[in-house]
């Protein structure tokens, strides 16, 4: 049963497989290139020990590699991708009526079911492995400097991406099921999985954990654990934390920017009641943040799971 299951998903496998061998050889050359620029310019040693012309090294680092970050957005469909490929053929049983032919072939229904659904479930992770691996390896020189926490960052290393693949394959598997459309099931449900997937990034991500508010005055060093964090809001406001309006706080850096000096500038800044604020999300709770998301996705893809076990179960002959 197992080996005639793994023979039914050959075409999606290898369609899975070309998928992520297309997205490595577009990352690995660039990420070999990155590390060797990483290492050869100082960077690493900047980060771990400062120095003199640290600031502008690392600067100039991370604008020579702005366009590799911008690659990874582009990958957002992947773990989509490999649940609906791996939903597909269990579907299209159930459209095209094949799957009576295992239940008249002395096969219990249960058994079935359990093993179409764990071969299935499996393979999906073990492409989704592959795929963190890769992020995660391309990623290691940005990562130092700018840190894992940023919403495309973040939705392609830990743990979260096995979620996403999951509620992937049981949200399409679930209409699939019910409608007996494969196409219909691929379409709708990568509607739905990218709507919850961008609403949660915009939206709730951010207040998982109640965000750190700072305020401070201009012209002092930040909070030490800003860096490699999740800026949320940032810029000018008044000593109560509330952001400048944009008019008020260009004004008043138009009339200190009279060509004194550096302390003249900051003294009216400070005459003026400027502060400087940041909400931010630090990089000591990437994790947390993992473990909540992916809780959310997994339960989400549990439930639906169990939907496509009832059904079949029941409204299924």
């Amino acid at each position: 049963m197992i080996w005639l299951t793994w023979r039914l998903q050959r075409l999606e496998t290898a369609l899975v497989l070309a998928a992520l061998a297309l997205a490595a050889a577009s990352l690995i050359p660039l990420g070999l290139h990155m590390a060797s620029v990483y290492s050869a310019s100082g960077v690493g040693a900047c980060l771990a020990h400062g120095g003199s012309g640290c600031g502008s090294t690392v600067d100039s680092f991370q604008h020579r590699f702005e366009h590799a970050g911008a690659i990874i957005p582009w990958l957002n469909f992947l773990p989509g991708l490999i649940g609906v490929l791996f939903a597909a053929p269990l579907i299209l049983d159930f459209e095209h009526g094949t799957f009576r032919f295992a239940w008249t072939q002395s096969v219990p229904r249960n058994r079935w079911l359990t093993v179409r659904l764990t071969v299935m479930c499996a393979a999906a992770l073990l492409a989704t492995f592959a795929l963190i691996q890769l992020m995660t390896w391309f990623r290691i020189p940005l990562d130092h400097v700018s840190g894992r926490m940023e919403p495309n960052v973040f939705d392609f290393e830990g743990i979260v991406p096995y979620a996403y693949t999951l509620f992937a394959l049981a949200l399409v598997l679930a209409i699939g099921i019910v409608t007996r459309r494969a196409v219909t099931a691929a379409a709708v449900g990568l509607i739905a999985y990218f709507a919850l997937r961008v609403g949660i990034q915009i939206w709730l991500r951010k207040d998982f954990i109640a965000p750190l508010r700072k305020v401070w005055p201009v012209g002092l060093p930040g909070p030490s654990n800003v860096d490699r964090a999740w800026s949320i809001t940032s810029g000018p406001s008044d000593a109560s934390g509330h952001l400048l309006p944009p008019t008020t706080a260009n004004h008043i850096l138009a009339l200190c920017n009279n060509g004194s000096t550096k302390q003249g500038d900051l003294a009216c800044m400070r005459a003026h009641h400027v502060f400087n604020l940041a909400v931010y999300q630090p990089a000591s709770r990437f994790w947390l943040l993992q473990g909540i998301e992916t809780a959310i996705f997994a339960a989400l893809a549990a439930a639906l799971l169990a939907t496509a076990v009832w059904w079949v179960r029941n409204r299924v002959s």
